[in-house]
Protein backbone atom coordinates (compact mmCIF):
# COMPACT_ATOMS: atom_id res chain seq x y z
CA UNK A 1 0.00 0.00 0.00
CA UNK A 2 1.37 3.56 -0.62
CA UNK A 3 2.05 5.79 2.33
CA UNK A 4 0.93 9.13 2.12
CA UNK A 5 2.64 12.08 3.53
CA UNK A 6 0.34 13.88 5.19
CA UNK A 7 2.52 16.98 6.55
CA UNK A 8 1.53 18.20 9.87
CA UNK A 9 -2.41 16.93 9.70
CA UNK A 10 -3.20 13.57 11.43
CA UNK A 11 -4.52 10.89 9.64
CA UNK A 12 -7.79 11.27 10.91
CA UNK A 13 -7.69 15.48 10.11
CA UNK A 14 -6.86 14.09 6.66
CA UNK A 15 -9.80 11.58 6.14
CA UNK A 16 -12.18 14.15 7.32
CA UNK A 17 -11.13 16.49 4.94
CA UNK A 18 -11.01 14.07 2.13
CA UNK A 19 -14.90 13.34 3.19
CA UNK A 20 -16.15 17.18 2.86
CA UNK A 21 -14.15 17.08 -0.28
CA UNK A 22 -15.96 14.63 -1.47
CA UNK A 23 -19.30 16.70 -0.47
CA UNK A 24 -20.39 14.73 2.33
CA UNK A 25 -21.97 16.86 5.22
CA UNK A 26 -20.46 16.49 8.83
CA UNK A 27 -22.93 14.07 9.69
CA UNK A 28 -22.84 12.19 6.78
CA UNK A 29 -18.54 11.96 7.72
CA UNK A 30 -19.14 11.20 11.38
CA UNK A 31 -21.25 8.14 10.26
CA UNK A 32 -18.49 7.30 7.61
CA UNK A 33 -15.44 7.61 10.11
CA UNK A 34 -17.50 6.38 13.30
CA UNK A 35 -17.61 9.10 15.65
CA UNK A 36 -19.96 12.38 16.13
CA UNK A 37 -20.56 15.00 14.28
CA UNK A 38 -19.35 17.53 17.21
CA UNK A 39 -15.90 15.76 16.52
CA UNK A 40 -16.23 15.91 13.06
CA UNK A 41 -16.52 19.48 13.72
CA UNK A 42 -13.42 20.25 15.83
CA UNK A 43 -11.44 18.07 13.72
CA UNK A 44 -12.10 19.93 10.84
CA UNK A 45 -11.52 23.43 12.38
CA UNK A 46 -7.83 22.10 13.33
CA UNK A 47 -7.10 20.92 9.77
CA UNK A 48 -8.01 23.68 8.61
CA UNK A 49 -6.53 26.22 10.81
CA UNK A 50 -2.94 24.07 10.20
CA UNK A 51 -3.39 24.15 6.89
CA UNK A 52 -4.27 28.26 6.90
CA UNK A 53 -0.57 28.47 8.98
CA UNK A 54 0.78 26.07 6.54
CA UNK A 55 0.09 28.97 4.10
CA UNK A 56 0.77 31.60 5.86
CA UNK A 57 4.43 30.01 6.57
CA UNK A 58 4.52 29.59 2.83
CA UNK A 59 3.88 32.89 1.78
CA UNK A 60 5.94 34.28 4.21
CA UNK A 61 9.02 32.24 2.93
CA UNK A 62 8.04 33.11 -0.91
CA UNK A 63 8.09 37.07 0.25
CA UNK A 64 11.53 36.81 1.53
CA UNK A 65 13.53 34.75 -1.42
CA UNK A 66 15.51 37.30 -3.36
CA UNK A 67 15.46 35.57 -6.97
CA UNK A 68 12.35 33.80 -8.29
CA UNK A 69 12.25 31.60 -11.02
CA UNK A 70 10.67 31.35 -14.24
CA UNK A 71 11.36 28.99 -16.85
CA UNK A 72 9.54 29.34 -20.85
CA UNK A 73 9.44 25.91 -22.55
CA UNK A 74 11.13 24.85 -25.64
CA UNK A 75 8.68 25.91 -29.04
CA UNK A 76 7.20 28.92 -27.51
CA UNK A 77 6.73 31.94 -29.70
CA UNK A 78 8.61 34.81 -28.87
CA UNK A 79 5.89 37.20 -28.51
CA UNK A 80 4.48 34.22 -25.93
CA UNK A 81 7.22 34.65 -23.93
CA UNK A 82 6.64 38.14 -21.97
CA UNK A 83 2.87 37.40 -20.75
CA UNK A 84 4.54 33.92 -19.21
CA UNK A 85 7.03 36.04 -17.29
CA UNK A 86 4.97 38.97 -16.37
CA UNK A 87 2.08 36.94 -15.18
CA UNK A 88 4.76 35.27 -12.89
CA UNK A 89 5.85 38.40 -11.12
CA UNK A 90 2.17 39.28 -10.44
CA UNK A 91 1.78 36.04 -8.85
CA UNK A 92 4.39 37.28 -6.44
CA UNK A 93 2.99 40.61 -6.16
CA UNK A 94 5.99 42.44 -7.37
CA UNK A 95 5.96 44.36 -10.44
CA UNK A 96 8.70 43.80 -12.77
CA UNK A 97 10.98 46.60 -14.27
CA UNK A 98 10.56 45.36 -17.86
CA UNK A 99 8.09 45.46 -20.26
CA UNK A 100 6.56 42.93 -23.36
CA UNK A 101 8.84 44.83 -25.81
CA UNK A 102 12.03 44.68 -22.92
CA UNK A 103 11.72 41.45 -22.45
CA UNK A 104 11.52 40.41 -26.23
CA UNK A 105 14.84 42.61 -26.89
CA UNK A 106 16.41 40.89 -23.88
CA UNK A 107 16.32 37.31 -25.38
CA UNK A 108 17.14 38.57 -28.91
CA UNK A 109 20.15 40.21 -27.25
CA UNK A 110 21.42 37.57 -24.81
CA UNK A 111 20.07 34.08 -26.56
CA UNK A 112 19.78 34.70 -30.39
CA UNK A 113 21.13 31.28 -30.62
CA UNK A 114 18.15 29.96 -28.70
CA UNK A 115 15.30 31.48 -31.44
CA UNK A 116 14.92 29.88 -34.92
CA UNK A 117 11.68 31.09 -37.09
CA UNK A 118 10.35 33.13 -34.45
CA UNK A 119 10.13 30.21 -31.69
CA UNK A 120 12.48 29.07 -28.47
CA UNK A 121 14.62 26.00 -29.42
CA UNK A 122 15.15 24.93 -26.02
CA UNK A 123 14.04 26.25 -22.37
CA UNK A 124 14.91 29.71 -20.94
CA UNK A 125 15.00 30.47 -17.90
CA UNK A 126 14.84 34.14 -16.35
CA UNK A 127 15.30 34.94 -12.75
CA UNK A 128 13.84 38.32 -10.95
CA UNK A 129 14.19 39.77 -7.87
CA UNK A 130 11.71 41.58 -5.42
CA UNK A 131 12.88 44.84 -6.90
CA UNK A 132 11.41 43.40 -10.25
CA UNK A 133 14.92 43.25 -11.80
CA UNK A 134 14.66 40.87 -14.89
CA UNK A 135 17.52 38.58 -16.08
CA UNK A 136 17.64 35.52 -17.85
CA UNK A 137 19.33 33.15 -15.24
CA UNK A 138 22.76 32.28 -15.24
CA UNK A 139 23.57 35.44 -17.09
Amino acid sequence: MLQMKLGNLTKQQFQVLLCRGRGLSQKETAAELGTTRANVSMIEVRARRKIQRASETLRAFESTRTDHMVEVGKGLRIYEIPPVVLREGDKFGIHLQSNFVDIIRLVRSIEPACLKEGRTTRALRFSFNQRGQLRLAGR
